[in-house]
């Protein structure tokens, strides 16, 4: 009988190891790092290429030894970006933040699925997602946008690499623009006495009111309950936002822990606020059974509520007709009020609990224009102060 052959030994038993960099006609270097799969012993191979050899070393070290730690690793999925990217998206990100928050995951994803959303994820480069960075600033993208976008690719990267499916998220290694803020414009003083003069007979002259001296937002004030206005207190409380997203409009509560407050209200606007329900309590009757049984303070002429987005264009018609500059929009009442208080020397803190930013550091990024302008003031003031000639007596010791 014929001795059996002996079985061939699986790859399983070979060691993960770095190829010597190879220069390529373009003068660049190609890595390469060669393992093998520990449960099929099936041989892969993954490369990078780099400006100089001694940077192809160096990439081609580190991978071996991340391969050596973890011999059972996955070779990188030939799986597209965009179908991973719905994945985590339904699968990851869904359950952990809002339906609106996961809209605008989506939203913020489009450059990126458009121009990668075919490739495999094995073969997403830095150089893929600078270059959409680029584009998106081309196409006149804010700079917060883009940042947005970063912050969303490298979130499902990141979630690639916990899964094995990629070995380093290439978003990693990609410098995002600096977010550079537009220098905010509020309305003078006088034009936002001339729009709110101008809204003296407007239905919804008490919203123009609410924003103006609250300092709210527009879908913080169009999901307001008279449930949350405590008359005797005279305060109000934030509790929930309205939004649109894909032609639905929702209602959530507010998103941060800051941004459920109280808001003090001044005597005059609870006033404004008392004469408000009362011309709605007309409407109601007028209405009868066409008005909708909610207790919004702000609705529609048939008590549903009203979409933010025509909030902002009923505004945009009020400002035409006053007069004032196209560039005012409905916030530029909010921005009014956070600025008059600064230039008040109201604390900042303060303002930013009135405006329900997340940190201080949201309303400094906004407003610190504000506050550098104003050291030039408190300099004057302090020199002056310190040159009033002493009244002390020359002779005291």
């Amino acid at each position: 009988m014929a001795p059996k052959k002996a079985p061939k030994k699986r790859n399983r038993e070979k060691e993960p190891h770095a190829q010597v960099p190879r220069k390529l006609k373009s003068g660049r270097w190609q890595a390469r790092v060669t393992y093998y799969d520990g449960e099929t012993g099936e041989r892969h191979e993954i490369g990078r290429t780099f400006d100089t050899e001694r940077e192809a070393k160096k990439w081609g070290r580190e991978q071996e030894m991340a391969y050596r730690e973890d011999p059972n690793r996955k070779p990188p999925s030939e799986e597209a970006f965009a179908e991973f990217f719905e994945k985590w998206l339904e699968g990851v990100a869904a359950s952990r933040v809002r339906d609106t928050t996961t809209k605008a995951y989506r939203r913020y994803a489009k450059p990126v699925i458009r121009a990668l959303g075919r490739k495999p994820l094995k073969a997403l480069t830095p150089a893929d997602f600078q270059s959409v960075y680029a584009d998106m600033l081309k196409e006149g993208k804010a700079t917060s946008t883009v940042h947005h976008t970063h912050v969303v690719a490298h979130s499902s990267l990141d979630e690639a690499v916990n899964w094995g499916l990629i070995p380093f998220n290439p978003v990693d290694r990609v410098k995002p623009p600096r977010v550079t803020s537009p220098e905010i414009v509020p309305p003078r003083a006088d034009e936002a006495r001339a729009l709110l003069d101008a809204a003296k007979h407007h239905r919804l002259k008490a919203l123009w009111w609410f924003i103006a001296i609250t300092g709210c937002r527009k879908g913080e004030a169009v999901a307001l309950k008279w449930s949350d206005i405590d008359w005797d207190g005279k305060v109000v409380w934030i509790r929930r936002t309205a939004a649109e997203e894909g032609g639905l409009l929702t209602v959530h509560d507010t998103k941060t822990v800051k941004g459920r407050r109280a808001v003090a209200l001044s005597a005059y606007l609870l006033d404004i606020l008392q004469e408000h329900q009362e011309l709605q309590d007309l409407e109601r009757e007028l209405n009868g059974p066409d008005w909708n049984s909610g207790e919004l303070v702000f609705p529609s002429r048939r008590g549903t509520m009203l979409w933010p987005t025509n909030v902002a264009t009923i505004f945009r018609k009020l400002r035409r007709e006053v007069g004032c500059r196209d560039d005012i929009k409905i916030h530029g009442l909010r921005h009014a009020m956070a600025t008059d208080w600064l230039v008040a020397g109201v604390p900042i803190k303060v303002v930013s609990e009135r405006l329900g930013h997340a940190n201080i550091a949201i309303t400094l990024q906004i407003y610190g224009h504000l506050l550098s302008n104003m050291q030039a003031d408190a300099a004057e003031k302090m020199d002056g102060r310190l040159r009033q000639p002493s009244t002390r007596n020359p002779h005291e010791i």
